[in-house]
């Protein structure tokens, strides 16, 4: 029985064995399917044997037909030249008119062979250039750069990060910013070309493929990228599962990249991440190097000082990015490490210091004047570029004191209108609920409450019972709308972008509902002859709707996905700048704050330097970045009356409804 299984199975093996003509089929698919390459350094060899055997065949056929007519032939050397030359032109064959046949005959194979030859080698020539091109098409060719930036992802964020890097890189001869995603190149190319006019020097080079993939990033040049910024592909109003996955797709970039480039060699990582348990994640991967961002929260409390503080958004608009000023990190001089940090604010012409980095890196904002400097601290400064950076032996202008005012500012009760809900408003209720003072309201209009959103307000009102809570369903699309909830009661209106992914659509939305409010306004302006004071924000998706906002009349206005596209590309280029943005952004620490002149001065009209103002600031444990001039407000050309560190030399004439711009602890 065994040995039939056995004979069987031999059986079996003698039917499938290939024939001889299925195993040279298969050498040949084998081969053909090695590529062009493959062929041509075939075809070299096959090339070099015609040649040799044309050759030989001509030189036995003319020692046996000599060709008497022919001079020039005098030798094999001349013959064997005459067969090079018919291999490479098939015209060289009229050179045998006057040969005997047999040569005549082995010249006619001879060009043959030489066209056959030829026209298959330039036909896989071809066939290579446009592999070549359709492979550069589909971007899936290595980057040989060094120093550049690597952007993980695409879209209007990446787009926003871009410009944001061409600002930064305008002082450099040649910098290069590579963004590699999902998206077909063509695609990519396309939508930067015709979104990105001006490039300066600044390189944008694109590829196909997976961000998470260690191979294609090694492709990239990832281990000698300057900095790696990885984008979130989940929006704003995706699911929180839909979010959790695509958090855990950034996790494993950056796994990726440790694993292409090793520990030590790892470049500094941004992350775009939803989930605080990601983003702790993230940050204890590898600690120090990477830096995570979290949308939601910055936007939020950014909208909650902006709408408090009427003309601050233009003052972020200013510090936040490279175009404008900057925060930067500077070593002290050994010869002013004896300084106090109040007399180190007028060792500078132009740039403000805000505050201090110890030799162990940690950051203090607005330090007491009185604070001493150690070696090895470095100044947080804010200059317009590091080119500005100067520190003077002494003052370039010394401050006169002046006549200070003991006032004090006392917070009133406030009353707040939030329009919309999103992803956003458990952190914009809950920081406004920890500004304001007891009393004072919030009131959230939703089109339709949903039990998610009850729980999560509900849960904030019961923190804060000193406060008025509110939450109201109504249509504000509707007809009636914004008129029966009477928002020129309001101290500020707050009105969100929807949650959506398509920005031209969320902006859309929100213009329409701008336009109502500005019709309203101006009815009730009409009726009672006096003007409205409610301060009117809002968010906007995309920065290129900015100008069609401001013709709405809204005054201060927060560009949601261009604020946090400058804080990743600034975060990208100096890590340590989140330290100041958490420190800026939260309600415990110092925070930038417009003040009214009459809290630092007792007299008005008064002429006072730039110096002088911050002199004031000191006064008060503050520091002055600059000057609001109430006059200017309404003039665009000159900034609405703002002016961020200007010289110290800078000399104004203030009234008493001027502002000064200040870091400080509190409003008070």
């Amino acid at each position: 029985m065994n040995l039939s299984v056995c004979n069987k199975n031999m059986s079996d093996t003698n039917i499938d064995k290939p024939s001889l003509k299925h195993r040279i089929q298969y050498k040949i698919d084998n081969f053909f399917s090695g590529g062009g390459a493959t062929i041509i350094v075939a075809l070299l060899p096959l090339f070099a044997i015609s040649f040799l055997v044309m050759g030989g065949i001509r030189v036995v056929l003319n020692l046996i037909y000599p060709d008497p007519l022919d001079e020039n032939i005098t030798g094999i050397p001349d013959q064997l030249w005459r067969v090079f030359l018919q291999i490479m032109d098939i015209g060289a064959i009229t050179e045998e008119n006057e040969a005997a046949y047999p040569n005549k005959f082995m010249g006619i194979v001879t060009s043959i062979a030489g066209l056959l030859l030829f026209s298959t080698m330039l036909a896989i020539f071809s066939s290579l250039f446009k592999e070549k091109l359709e492979s550069l098409r589909k971007g899936n060719s290595a980057v040989i750069e060094s120093g550049h930036t690597l952007i993980l992802g695409f879209g209007n964020r990446a787009l926003e990060i871009i410009r944001e890097l061409i600002e930064a890189n305008a002082s450099e001869r040649d910098a290069a910013v590579v963004v590699l995603a999902e998206e077909e190149k063509e695609v990519m190319d396309d939508y930067f070309r015709s979104n990105l006019l001006e490039r300066e020097s600044t390189r944008i080079i694109t590829r196909t493929g997976s961000p998470s993939s260690h191979l294609v990033l090694k492709k990239l040049g990832v281990q000698r990228a300057n900095s790696v910024i990885i984008l979130n592909t989940a929006g704003p109003a995706d699911p929180p599962n839909v979010k959790a996955q695509s958090d855990y797709r950034v996790l494993k970039s950056i796994l990726a990249i440790l694993a292409t480039t090793g520990e030590g060699n790892t470049p500094q990582i941004v992350a775009n991440l939803y989930f605080s348990r990601t983003r702790h994640l993230a940050e204890g991967i590898l600690p120090g190097n990477i830096c995570t961002i979290d949308d939601d929260t910055i936007l939020a409390k950014i909208l909650v000082q902006t709408s408090r503080i009427s003309g601050l958004s233009l003052v972020y608009t200013d510090l936040v990015g490279f175009k404008g000023n900057e925060v930067y990190f500077s070593p002290i001089p050994s010869n002013l490490t004896k300084l106090s940090f109040g007399e180190l604010q007028f060792h500078f012409k132009q740039s403000v210091p805000l505050g201090i980095r110890n030799a162990d890196r940690q950051i203090t904002l607005n330090p007491p004047p009185a604070t001493m400097l150690q070696q090895g601290d470095e100044v947080v400064l804010l200059a317009e570029d590091d080119s500005a950076i100067v520190f003077y032996d002494t003052p370039p202008v010394v401050p006169n004191e002046l006549n200070y005012s003991s006032k004090k500012f006392y917070l009133d009760v406030e009353k707040f209108l939030i329009i919309g809900w999103s992803t956003k408003s458990p952190i914009l209720v809950e920081e406004y609920s920890s500004y304001i003072k007891d009393g004072s309201s919030i009131h959230v209009i939703v089109d339709k409450i949903s039990p998610d959103i009850r729980n999560k307000f509900d849960r904030i009102a019961s923190k804060y019972p000193g406060a008025e809570l509110k939450l109201i369903e109504y249509d504000y699309m509707s007809p009636d709308f914004p008129g029966n909830v009477r928002p020129h009661e309001y101290d500020n209106v707050v009105i969100l972008a929807s949650d959506g992914n398509n920005a031209e659509e969320v902006d859309a939305e929100t213009i329409f509902l701008l336009l109502k409010f500005r019709q309203y306004f101006r009815e009730i302006e009409e009726k009672s002859g006096q003007p409205v004071t409610t301060q009117l924000v809002t968010e906007v998706m995309d920065s290129d709707n900015s100008d069609i906002i401001k013709q709405t009349g809204v005054r201060d206005f927060l560009i949601s996905n261009q604020f946090v596209s400058k804080i990743m590309a600034q975060l990208s280029q100096e890590k340590d700048i989140k330290m100041v943005y958490d420190e800026l952004f939260r309600e415990e620490g110092s925070e930038i704050y417009l003040k009214s002149a009459e809290l630092f001065l007792r007299d008005f009209p008064v002429q006072a330097t730039f110096a002088d103002l911050m002199l004031a600031a000191q006064k008060r444990n503050e520091i002055c970045i600059g000057v609001k001039i109430a006059a200017s407000g309404d003039d665009e050309g000159q900034n609405f009356g703002v002016q961020i560190i200007p010289c110290k030399d800078t000399l104004f004439h203030l009234q008493a409804d001027d502002l000064l711009i200040t870091l400080a602890e509190n409003e008070s």
